[in-house]
């Protein structure tokens, strides 16, 4: 019986490997073959990409014989990345955890992006504290009801009091940080 299980279970994991591995081409056939590379440019640039990003569509597309045309790609993506590098956008980036691809390196707005990006990541992580503060309350609260002894509920209260106290600092801590949102 376990022998019959056996193959699918090794044809899936084949899949997942071809479809991890497929995912790293930056651009498939049909997008190389259709590609404005100016508008390609530009939409690499606005999603934070490096400079270097036209190496990877060089390679991607380069296994099928097309040739991205660069300087296109440079006009489109010197125009996208300026509007990716703002203050307001590091601030967004960071809030939502995004991946930072390093694109605003060298440019205009880097110091300020970097700067609200960082904020928008502290703020992140905060977030996700006190997510984490409510689920651990939420299951101090089920042992406590469940408890049987007063030593135990005593010591469950005490953690669960900790908990409310670090969740008010988080909490004073957003707010703050919210104050220095770019305007």
């Amino acid at each position: 019986m376990i022998e019959h299980h056996r193959g699918p279970r090794v044809a899936l994991c084949i899949l997942a490997s071809l479809a991890v591995l497929s995912g790293c081409a930056s651009m498939s056939e049909s997008q190389c073959r259709q590609a404005d590379w100016q508008a390609r440019g530009l939409a690499d640039g606005r999603e934070g990409r490096s400079a270097q990003r036209i190496e990877d569509h060089v390679e991607a597309c380069g296994k099928i014989g097309i040739s991205p045309d660069s300087k296109a790609w440079t006009e489109g993506w010197e125009r996208g990345i300026r509007s990716y590098c703002t203050a307001s956008n590091g601030w967004r980036e960071g809030m939502r955890n995004q991946i930072y691809w390093e694109g605003c390196r060298g440019q205009a707005g880097e110091d300020e992006f970097l700067r609200y990006y960082q904020i928008g990541q502290q703020l992140y992580g905060l977030q996700q504290q006190i997510v984490r503060n409510d689920a651990e309350l939420q299951r101090l609260e089920r042992l406590l009801r469940d408890s049987k002894n007063d030593e135990e509920r005593a010591r469950l209260r005490e953690q669960m009091r900790r908990l409310d106290m670090d969740q008010l600092r988080l909490r004073a801590l957003i707010a703050g940080l919210h104050l220095a949102a770019p305007r």
